[in-house]
């Protein structure tokens, strides 16, 4: 079973086996929990696809570092070193353990919806790497959506095996993949289509494969949803709702 090997300042923690699918972040509801002040509430995820494994930064304040290069999406290989915050999780294709609950390495902070920016030497010799020199804040969302709010994809036109879809999960999957939520009809459907990632401000969208469209705007990266937005993915039409 692929998993990460979680070490902290050199230190190994523990190891992380990985299922379909996982998160990384500071509060508990995460697959894989960092408890430290400079890793974002929900800060990456972790999805396999076919026989490869993706990682996705999910807007992270201090961003998601793979092999010293800061990430949006990335396809894993063994050997691969994911920088979280201040720890490192090594990506090992035929790892054991257990999904991590908790960091004992980090003490508990108060206020968990706030992140602490690196000011490391490590972290700010990557971020000069960058083309812009500078982190990114994490994105503040669609009218500021909290977390009880639960998107729902209805289907509007093309092969699906429901009418509609909950969102309840962090991260929700469209392809033809087994792990995906809305599950694509056809032989010539992309296996991850898009992901629609939830965090404290709302959901947004992401394509990952084939075209997608929104209020008929062709996308090709991010895009944070609203209520009442059309998505054309891969021949299916869906209309995104917000439920209380």
């Amino acid at each position: 079973m692929a998993g990460f090997v979680l070490k902290f300042e050199d230190q190994v923690l523990r190891e992380c086996a990985l299922g379909l699918i996982a998160t990384i972040g500071r509060t508990p509801d995460n697959s894989i929990v960092i408890n430290n002040p400079a890793v974002s509430a929900h800060h990456a995820c972790v999805f396999r696809d076919g026989d490869q494994f993706v990682v996705e930064d999910l807007e992270s304040t201090n961003g998601t570092f793979v092999n010293e290069k800061r990430v949006t999406r990335h396809t894993l290989q063994g050997g691969d070193v994911l920088l979280v915050g201040k720890h490192e999780l090594v990506f090992d294709p035929v790892a054991g353990g257990d999904a991590v609950d908790g960091d004992a390495a980090a003490a508990p902070i108060s206020n968990l919806d706030d992140t602490v920016f690196l000011d490391t030497r490590k972290h700010r010799a990557l971020m000069a790497k960058l083309s812009n020199g500078q982190a990114d804040r994490a994105a503040a969302g669609p009218g500021g959506l909290a977390l009880t709010s639960v998107g729902v994809l209805r289907v509007l036109n093309g092969r699906a095996d429901q009418s509609e879809y909950h969102l309840e999960a962090r991260t929700s999957l469209i392809g033809k993949a087994d792990t995906s939520v809305v599950r694509l009809k056809g032989w010539f459907k992309p296996r991850v289509a898009a992901a629609i990632t939830r965090n404290g401000h709302g959901y947004m969208a992401t394509l990952l494969a084939g075209q997608m469209s929104i209020n008929s705007q062709p996308v090709s990266g991010r895009y944070d949803l609203k209520d009442g937005d059309i998505l054309h993915v891969s021949g299916l039409t869906l209309e995104f709702r917000l439920k209380d």
